[in-house]
């Protein structure tokens, strides 16, 4: 069946203007009318988000510090901008497309390769598209967001379709992992590459696997996957994570730094390489993480407030802080309001954190304005915000001439908080905690969080709450630990406050010590039997 392009819509992702210039006249060859052209993966996102393409073409090396090709993938996939029903054709050379396929649900549906030749072109874009036209049922259903339907459309193609058995399978496992149905993601990935070696269903494995708590057989399939030489960031970051749960800080920050010498444009890599440096205060590291998670997630959905002031925390930790440490802290403090216009908690933020500086650096008469310009933004915010940020609110007011007043402030803030429905849940699972009722605490804390979602302080009374009931004999220790892992998993540590960061700390030590010890039990019984 002949295929018609006159009606497709092209996106070309290419900074090389003669390059683009010749695919463009080759598309336009074949019959596209519809081609639009980007040079930034930046740009190309703001194009994605206005209008759907039928195919794209990403070179997959924009130049030195920029985002790469598959990082377009990557952030269209978080944003929720990405269409199933589009395809994704990497600009590669055939040598090292073979490293860039690890990648679960950010790998292209295909690549081509330099010098452009329309019958190669062609030959790739049609083997692709029939493919595409068998799935349409299934892409529509993702695109809708559908995905237990989506689970039986692929029992349904397997059926009719069986030479598309391993591309289905890998839809398949994509949406368990989505589901939350990690036992069978991992059967199903472990079955296919029992058959044959395919680094995505590797990586899909080990995810599987970190999501259940088993660690170890996790680091054992995705160590392979990086000793086999894939370019694989979700290998990396997830074989980081074995070790991080276990307390292995240091290994889980080397193996973030290599993934960030491979993929060094990773806005979210960046953001967890900074995290884990500042939990073992290795400040040089978490100050240029940051920093480079502030360049490179603008303009994107990885674009986050927590990585300006983490930036900034990590400054005031290291041990020389000269005037230039001071005026770099500063004017992160002033870009990061520009970045978030018209958003109050960043501006009352941006201020409690200036105070902090300039009392660093004994600016003490600076540090006191800009410790009253944050108390007036603080008592701006709606109460459910002055509730949030009270902790750090009153920290970060120490030592300044408005402390009087910000711990009258306080009094007012949590007796007029326990009329919000979050505020009154987590005085109850306070008070249950101080019984020692730590099942009923940690019922109050979830239904609380489940309000007021991504509140570091609602995160640490959840876990604290969680590993003590996890102390107690019962079968819900493995699911509580893991819970807790991935709860503070969530948590940027930069952007706490130092009391916050003191707690996460003691809080991850004894989880990590916990889980090991779990593990290490498992591993006796497994050697004994």
């Amino acid at each position: 069946m002949e295929i018609s392009y006159s009606d497709k819509k092209v996106l070309i992702v290419d900074n090389r203007l003669e390059d683009l210039a010749e695919l463009k006249m080759i598309l336009g060859s074949m019959g596209v009318a519809d081609i639009q052209v980007a040079s930034s993966v930046n740009m190309a996102l703001v194009l994605l988000r206005e209008k759907h393409y039928d195919i794209c073409f990403v070179l997959f090396d924009l130049g030195k510090d920029h985002k790469n090709g598959l990082q377009l993938i990557q952030e269209a996939t978080a944003e929720g901008i990405r269409q199933f029903s589009t395809i994704y054709s990497l600009i590669v050379d055939p040598e090292r497309s073979k490293l860039l396929f690890g990648s679960l649900d950010s790998s292209p549906d295909t690549y081509i390769s330099k010098p452009y030749a329309e019958p190669k072109v062609r030959f790739r874009l049609e083997k692709i598209m029939r493919v595409k036209q068998v799935m349409q049922p299934l892409d529509e259903l993702l695109d809708q967001g559908q995905r237990q339907e989506a689970l039986l459309m692929c029992d349904k193609l397997t059926q009719s379709y069986p030479a598309l058995r391993l591309y289905i399978q890998r839809m398949r496992g994509i949406i368990l992992l989505e589901k939350g149905g990690y036992a069978d993601a991992e059967q199903l990935f472990g079955a296919i590459v029992a058959q044959r070696v395919q680094p995505w269903a590797q990586v899909g494995q080990g995810m599987a696997l970190c999501h259940q708590g088993d660690y170890l057989s996790a680091r054992q399939v995705l160590q392979q996957v990086i000793d086999d030489s894939h370019f694989c960031v979700e290998a990396y970051t997830w074989l980081a994570r074995t070790y991080r749960a276990l307390g292995e800080r240091g290994d889980a920050i080397s193996l973030l730094r290599k993934a960030v010498m491979l993929q060094p444009t990773v806005p979210e890599l960046l953001g967890t390489l900074g995290s884990l440096a500042a939990q073992n205060q290795e400040w040089n590291v978490a100050v240029e993480a940051y920093g480079s998670a502030i360049r490179h997630s603008r303009q994107s959905s990885f674009q986050s407030d927590d990585y300006y002031f983490s930036l900034v925390s990590a400054l005031l930790a290291r041990d020389n802080f000269d005037r230039g440490i001071e005026e770099h802290a500063i004017r992160t403090l002033e870009d990061v309001v520009l970045a978030f216009p018209g958003e109050p908690v960043v501006q009352f933020k941006s201020r409690l954190m200036a105070a902090q500086v300039y009392r660093r650096a004994g600016a003490q008469e600076r540090a006191n304005f800009a410790a009253r310009n944050a108390f007036d933004l603080f008592c701006e915010l709606e109460l459910t915000e002055k509730a949030e940020w009270v902790e750090p609110f009153l920290e970060g007011m120490e030592g300044t001439s408005v402390e009087t007043d910000a711990q009258a402030m306080k009094q007012h803030v949590n007796r007029d908080s326990s009329a919000l429905e979050w505020g009154k849940l987590n005085i109850q699972g306070m008070l249950c905690y101080r019984k020692k009722d730590y099942q009923k605490a940690l019922r109050f804390f979830v239904r609380a969080d489940s309000i007021l979602p991504n509140n570091p302080s609602l995160t640490l009374n959840l876990v604290q709450a969680a590993l003590e009931q996890a102390r107690r004999p019962g079968g819900e220790r493995a699911e509580l630990l893991l819970q807790c892992d991935n709860a503070l998993y969530g948590i940027n540590y930069g952007a706490l406050s130092l009391r916050q960061q003191k707690r996460y700390l003691s809080l991850s030590d004894r989880c990590a010590d916990m889980i090991k010890a779990m593990v290490d039990v498992k591993r006796e019984v497994e050697e004994n039997i």
